[in-house]
């Protein structure tokens, strides 16, 4: 296993990666590659040549950072790779004011354990553009 820091992910890899956690985001493979290639910064697991994670930032290089993908492998959770990749990426933002992420659903825990906490007097707001017939929102 290792882990690097790169840009150049193919986005089939990513795609699934993401499909291997029921993410919807997989369907859409050109849209996510172009979003991972467009990140401030990309930590990436390896095992061999199949990608097994990966945390992605955006962010605006000197002050703010918002990790917008962490993603583990299932069978690669609970064996502390998630936490080595997202320490790994917060390397890269060292000094900053602001790192965010979103948890999602039971998740949390895992996140607080990486050194992040919830703060009670901020929110997560989100734009809630018309969606499809179906009325579903991505990932």
């Amino acid at each position: 296993m290792r882990i690097t820091n790169e840009k150049n992910i193919p986005a089939a890899a990513v795609a699934e990666l993401f499909r291997s956690l029921d993410w919807s985001s997989a369907r859409y493979p050109e849209k996510l590659g172009e979003a991972i290639a467009g990140s401030h910064s990309i930590r990436a697991l390896w095992d061999g040549d199949s990608l097994a994670g990966l945390v992605t930032a955006i962010s605006d290089g000197a002050m703010c950072a918002y990790f917008p993908y962490v993603a583990i492998r299932p069978e690669y959770q609970g064996q502390g790779w998630g936490k080595k990749l997202v320490e790994s990426a917060l390397e890269d933002y060292a000094g900053f004011h602001h790192v965010a992420l979103i948890s999602y659903g039971d998740k949390a825990g895992f996140y607080e354990k990486c050194g992040f906490i919830a703060d009670s007097e901020k929110a997560a707001l989100f734009f809630r553009p018309q969606t499809g017939s179906d009325g579903e929102m991505s990932d």
